[in-house]
Order: structure tokens, then sequence, then C-alpha cells
């Protein structure tokens, strides 16, 4: 957080540039005359990368959160850097700070609040996070937007693929990448996020997990007034080498959250990475307690969906159906894919989507292979299964297309299972919602 400020640019020409020297001095990293071992140069093409990333600021920032989960598709040392994406960015100089609230909120920040921390303890992909308290008391969490930010995350949509020369694995997320993309775009206004963050904290009605209260008095559509919670991201918390019991709670907690967004209350954070909660002992019993943050990038799951969800979900808890029995055409009619070109040989197709379904229900069927807890800490085999048949799966596949939004909730739903294994949780899926007890 420490960085030395640079002027985030702002012009077409400026960020291509950027994106440009990142590409040249990744190429150059393979051309490097020192005698580097593979690992030193992963890991100096991740801090090129990085670096790129954080001062463009917007969406090559947020595309760095997204790779930094992919343990599979990415070199370990290069993803270690992109890591740093879910929790720092260089932050704005005082003056701009201050210019900020002064034209947001009507006043400097000695005049408005008790306490004010003009260095940012948080920064993420379109603003940064003061502390500060009111007059009256009340601790905040103060979010500042970039000013300039909504302009390049409009124009930075196409400049993106430049990074591809550098990284070519960016056609892996494609799907999910142009959803986050297009949702990012609404993450910019901050009084939709707080209503969002207001809509969850009256929804979220599991215990254990608790949302911050928005204060609007402190508001406008560029910074955003929550009250200040305590509490630790991830890796601090895993620093701690936290019990079984707890780690297992904790996973139990992020998976009635998820359910309870996609099938009861019908949204979701869109942006399931792990600088968006905190953890901290529960006040009321042992255990963690959960703290949800950044409600700006939210996905509405339409009305119905989540019936198909239900009867997908049903169809693969029978098992192979046998190979007479044509799974395109059933998930067709359940809405979860479309076929295009009722010509084409979907012999491919059909195996694997069961493949797919073997995979899906896996975790559900526990260790034991009849039910239980399934050991997300001992499933890399798991995880490299699910690589290779996923992206096989959406990006091989001809004659078909597959529902946007079951897309997306795939890769939510891999996304928390990627929490689950670095938690090396034990956790047993049967749910309601799915309908698998």
């Amino acid at each position: 957080m420490a960085a030395k400020h640079r002027a985030m640019p702002l012009s077409k020409l400026a960020r291509a540039g950027v994106a440009g020297r990142l590409a040249v001095s990744s190429a150059l990293r393979k051309l490097d005359p020192r005698k580097r071992t593979e690992e030193e140069v992963w890991k100096a093409r991740g801090e090129d990368f990085f670096a790129a990333c954080a001062r463009l600021k917007g969406l090559p920032l947020k595309l760095a959160q997204m790779l930094s989960q992919e343990e599979e598709l990415l070199p370990e040392e290069f993803r270690q850097e992109l890591s740093k994406s879910c929790y720092q960015s260089p932050p704005m100089n005082r003056a701009l700070v201050r210019r900020v609230i002064e034209a947001n909120l009507g006043a400097g920040p000695e005049d408005l609040f008790r306490e004010f921390t003009e260095i940012p303890f948080a920064a993420a992909s379109v603003g940064q996070v003061h502390r500060a308290t009111a007059k009256d008391g009340r601790k905040m969490a103060l979010k500042l937007q970039y000013p300039g930010i909504a302009r390049t995350v409009r124009n930075d949509l196409a400049m993106v693929a430049g990074f591809a020369s550098a990284l070519p694995w960016l056609k892996e997320v494609e799907s999910a990448w142009s959803e986050v993309a297009a949702r990012m775009v609404e993450e910019l206004s901050y009084l939709e996020e707080a209503r969002w963050t207001a809509w969850f904290r009256e929804r979220m009605d599991i215990p254990g997990v608790v949302v911050p209260r928005v204060l609007p008095e402190f508001g406008s559509d560029t910074v955003l007034a929550t009250e200040f919670m305590e509490g630790e991201h991830l890796a601090e918390w895993l620093a701690h080498n936290p019990s079984q019991a707890d780690r297992d709670a904790l996973a139990a907690a992020l998976w009635k959250v998820f359910l309870h967004s996609v099938y009861e209350i019908g949204a979701l954070n869109a942006d399931p990475n792990p600088g968006n909660f905190l953890i901290r002992p529960r006040p009321d019993g042992p255990g963690p307690e959960l703290v949800l943050l950044d409600f700006g990038c939210v996905k509405i799951i339409p009305a119905g969906f989540t019936e198909k969800l239900r009867g997908m979900f049903a169809r693969i808890a029978k098992g192979d159906p046998g190979p007479d029995h044509s799974l395109v055409e059933e998930y067709s009619r359940l809405g979860t894919l479309r076929i295009k070109d009722p010509r084409q040989d979907f012999t491919d197709l059909e195996v694997r989507l069961r493949s797919m379904g073997e995979w899906v229900m896996r975790p559900y069927l526990g260790d034991s292979g009849k039910g239980g807890p399934f050991d997300f800490g001992a499933a890399g085999d798991y995880f490299r299964a699910c690589r290779t048949e996923a992206w096989e799966l959406f990006r091989s596949v001809k004659g078909v297309e597959f529902a946007p939004d079951f897309v997306f909730l795939d890769r939510a739903r891999y996304g928390l299972y990627r929490i689950f294994q670095r938690l090396g949780a034990r956790l047993d899926m049967a749910n309601p919602q799915e309908g698998i007890p």
C-alpha cells in the first residue's frame, strides 16, 4: 500500500501504451541474458503484469484479481504476484483525496470528521478506502472512487485485448470475464452500491454472517460510507493456523451465503474474490464470523432460472441415464443450453456432459461416495479434472450455446470451491435448495 504514487493514465492512448509496454517487457523476460530459473522469470513477469494492472486500475486490475485464482491455469510464481490485486493498489495522492472529498461532500475532511486517515487501508479496482470517525463518534470506512475511472472502464473493454499477448490464457476466462466487465460498469455508481449493501444487509439473515450498515449522509455517486468492520482477510486469518473446526465453519458459512443468494433472494455478489470478505471471532459463541463487503458488482438471478438449476441437479443426481438418452436434448428442455444447429454431431458433447455431471456430484457424495463431508484440502486431482472438463466443455463444443447465467454461476461456484480448497475445509454439501438431501 505504500507504493509510490503515479498518476493513473486516463486517455486511450496512454492506457494502451501501458498495455503495450507490458507486452514488450513480457517478451523481453524470455530473452533475459542473465541465467534465471523458470520460476524467477515467471515471478518477474507477474511483477510486471501486476504493476501495469495496478497503475491502470479498473478493468485490468479486476482481470488480475480473477486470474489470481487460477491455480491450474497459471504458474504459481506468476499467480502469487497477481494475488496482490485483491488487497493492494497504489493510492491517490493526498491532495487528490482532499479534492474528491470536497467535491462530493462539500467540505474538507477536517470539517466533516473527528478523525480521518489520509493513507487508505484498502484499495480496489475503482476506488480506495479510508478510516474515518464522524463527529458523533461513529467509525466508518469511506470509499473514494478514483477520478476519471468511469471513462477508463468504458474505454478499456477493447484495450484489455492488448494484454493477451502478455498472457495467452486470457481466452480461458473469456466467458466469466465478459460478465464481470458488464457488471463493472454498474459498479461505478456508489449510490447503487449503497442500495445493494442495504438490500443484502436486510436479507442476509444467516447466523454468523454480517453486512455493514450504510451511512448515507456521507455518500454520493462516487463516495460510499459504511460502518467500519473489524476483521482479517483470508490470508491473514489463515496465517494464525485456525483449527479445522473453524475452517469448516467458515466454508459452511460461505456455502450458505452462496445458496441463500442464488436460490432464496435472487442476487449474488458477482465478484467473489477473497478481498471481499473479512473474518473475525463470533461475538455470540465459538467459531468465526463472516463479514461480507463490496456489493458494487451484483448479479441478479433471473426469475425462473433457479428452477432450471434445480432441474439440472435433479438430472445429474440420477446418474448416467445410459447411452441412448440425450443429455443435450434434456438440458435444452431445461433451458441450461440452447441448440443452435441441430445438424451438428453431439457425440463428443454427450460424453463431456456425462463427465461434467460426475465432476459436479463428487463433492456432494463426500469422501465416502455415499454422502457426508468432502475434504477440499485433499482434492487436488478433483480441481485438475475440473479445469480439463470445464474449459474443454465451454470452449470446444459446437452447435449449442450455454445459457450465460449458467456459465456465470458455474464460474462463481468454482471460485468458491477454490476458497474451500485454500481453507482445507471438510464440508457436507447436501442442501435443500438444490434438492440434494
